[in-house]
């Protein structure tokens, strides 16, 4: 018996499983009480929002491992979003160069973040709450807090690829795939994973060991600018228009999708697959509680209980949490009886 125990323990205190159980809870309990959840509209919808949480979860989870976090990614998101639509707009640019635009400006703001925190050293959070603004601001001075739209007229492949179906799929989610697939591959088999982890989990001595710590920040700050870009084209793209307001507190979903998934903001912590069971979570409980009749203000607070419950337990879950050691504590006295 001790040693069946012994052998349980990590799966016991693995932040994945547990949010798993999570997850399939949430799920029973949406299907038994949410009406037409269990729709295949619904569920489709359901991995469309958590497709958009993951484009951009996958690159901020990748920064959270290095130590760093960005609280821009919202408005930056909706900054990009806007340029697209005025470059096919109001400058008549093909709507995959506008896109390719997106992404150049999401990386350029991603980069200037990186540099900032690497070279200036400001630190992060204090930053990416000044940008979090300037950038929202921006996007409401450009459009004068109104929204692009793309007229049905102007035709192209792009708007297929970022608004249409493949089958009964949204491409959004083949989108949300494939950089979960990259994401995975990335931080589990090649040396700019192992990397990110040692800079989060000790940046002295992964210099010591020939990392280049800032190196690392400042291209996962740019990638993570990319990825907002992407998402911001993509949105613009499925609903044929440029907001302003897109990605307005978006931020919470998706660090919350993050913080879920276990990633931990000390740093040296989080995988793809974390961040991907932490998107559906918060997708489904969106949807769910919506569903249910809750208001929208409240689906919020929900949210935010949700990333509070998760920061707190994660202490317990560690190796040396109050878990493991009562865990442990049943195999002592297991053996001594």
């Amino acid at each position: 018996m001790t040693a069946r125990l012994s052998s349980l323990i990590p799966l016991l205190l693995n932040r994945q499983t547990a949010m798993l159980i999570v997850a399939l809870a949430l799920f029973a309990g949406f299907a038994g009480n949410a009406p037409h959840f269990l729709e295949t509209q619904t569920q489709f919808e359901i991995l469309r929002i958590a497709a958009f949480t993951l484009l951009i979860g996958l690159p901020l989870t990748w920064l959270v491992i290095a130590g760093e976090v960005d609280l821009s990614i919202g408005s930056n998101y909706g900054l990009c979003s806007v340029l697209t639509g005025l470059a096919i707009v109001d400058w008549g640019w093909n709507p995959w160069a506008a896109a390719l635009l997106a992404m150049l400006l999401g990386g350029a703001i991603g980069l200037f973040n990186g540099v900032a925190v690497v070279k200036l050293k400001v630190p992060s959070f204090i930053l990416t709450i000044g940008m979090l603004s300037l950038l929202r601001g921006l996007a409401l001075v450009i459009t004068m807090g109104l929204s692009i739209d793309i007229p049905a007229a102007i035709e192209s492949s792009f708007f297929s690829a970022a608004g249409g179906m493949a089958g009964p799929v949204p491409v959004q989610v083949l989108w949300a795939l494939g950089a979960f697939i990259v994401s995975g591959l990335v931080l589990r088999y090649t040396l700019f994973g192992a990397r990110l982890y040692a800079t989060g989990g000790n940046a002295r001595a992964a210099l010591q060991m020939g990392v280049n710590p800032g190196r690392v920040k400042i291209i996962t700050f740019a990638v993570l600018g990319l990825a907002c870009g992407l998402a911001g084209a993509l949105t613009a793209g499925w609903l044929r228009m440029g907001s302003p307001n897109t990605g307005a507190g978006g931020e919470l979903a998706i660090i919350a999708a993050v913080i879920i998934g276990g990633a931990a903001l000390s740093g040296g912590v989080g995988t793809a697959t974390g961040t991907l069971i932490g998107a559906i979570i918060v997708s489904m409980l969106q949807t769910g509680l919506v569903l249910l009749g809750v208001q929208g203000n409240w689906v919020q607070v929900y949210v935010g209980v949700l990333i509070v419950l998760a920061a707190g337990v994660e202490p317990y879950l560690r190796p040396d949490g109050a878990i493991a050691e009562w865990l442990r504590g049943l195999d002592r006295d297991a053996e001594a009886a």
